[in-house]
């Protein structure tokens, strides 16, 4: 389970998906916003189209497990991260893989700005 201190506040996901710079990819799309926090927070959002509520919890948990996995990468950057999945994959290896390259594609952009 991700520890509450990097978890996004559910009424702040609409102003990070409108202003915050997006990177799709199969699966989904993270969309990354730098914002005034003590740490980077993650949220999740998965769209009912991938399937039944078994499949749609079994991606959130990996997901979890993934970003818990990489925090390291993360470091201490004020950044707030939101993944929007829309396309379901139960093949661990090949969504890390995905989702880590849009991290990558991020800290790029950050680094830029």
């Amino acid at each position: 389970m991700l520890p509450k201190k990097y978890r996004l506040e559910p009424k702040k996901l609409q102003k990070i998906y409108k202003e915050g710079k997006k990177f799709r990819g199969e699966y989904g799309m993270l969309v990354v916003k730098e914002l005034n926090i003590d740490n980077p927070q993650f949220a999740f959002v998965v769209s009912k189209k991938i399937g039944n509520a078994v499949q749609r919890h079994k991606m959130t948990r990996l997901l979890r497990q993934i970003t818990t996995e990489v925090l390291t990468k993360v470091g201490d950057r004020k950044l707030a991260f939101q993944y929007i999945a829309f396309k379901y994959s139960d093949n661990y290896e090949e969504l890390k893989r995905e989702y880590l390259k849009q991290l990558e594609d991020a800290f790029g952009f950050t680094q830029k700005v």
